[in-house]
């Protein structure tokens, strides 16, 4: 990307980091939701905070659970 189109994006509000085909449908939200052009839709930080120690709850019981099945 060229550094005009970087700072072009950076300026308009516009760029954005490309998101991975295998992201978490529920990261890919809250990612998208935070992103939102007008801020009135836009998550609170207390409901970011939320959303990230649940899905971080859930993505340690899955990885414990995971690692049980294994054995």
């Amino acid at each position: 990307m060229h550094y005009g189109a970087i700072i072009g994006g950076i300026v308009s509000n516009t760029l954005r980091p490309t998101i991975p085909s295998h992201c978490d449908s529920e990261w890919r939200g809250l990612m998208e939701q935070c992103w939102a052009p007008n801020p009135a839709v836009r998550p609170s930080f207390t409901e970011i905070a939320r959303r990230l120690r649940t899905m971080s709850s859930a993505a340690s019981q899955a990885k414990a659970h995971g690692h049980k099945a294994s054995k």
